[in-house]
């Protein structure tokens, strides 16, 4: 029997990595969900909707849960989402780095261009 919990020595590996078009970098894991250190009543960090992290970890219809690393957790940065399906016999977790949110504090920053 394996024991399944990252440690610095042994860290998990996804068995697949990509970066989508949006700026999402998707990290599908065969794991229990117990291993990983998620809060299904945060939200994730970046910019995001329900529908675009179903989209991302290739979940479809109902069942899906949404959730957010507690702490970094195997070099995936703390506010990472967890998406995964509520089924045990199906123990696939998608770790979702979004993309930043942010808007400029000043309008005309927006606008400003500079010469390099």
């Amino acid at each position: 029997m394996s024991n399944l919990t990252p440690s610095p020595l042994r860290p998990v590996h996804p068995f697949i990595e990509a970066t989508l078009p949006n700026g999402m970098r998707v990290s599908y894991y065969v794991m229990p969900l117990a291993s990983i250190p998620c809060d299904f009543f945060a939200d994730p960090d970046g910019r995001w909707t329900y529908e675009s992290l179903c989209e991302a970890a290739r979940f479809t219809g109902c069942g899906v849960a949404v959730g957010a690393l507690k702490h970094a957790f195997n070099g995936h940065p703390e506010g990472s989402a967890v998406v995964t399906l509520n089924a045990e016999t199906r123990p696939y977790v998608a770790i979702i780095e979004c993309p930043i949110a942010y808007e400029c504090a000043d309008p005309s920053a927006e606008r400003a261009t500079t010469a390099a």
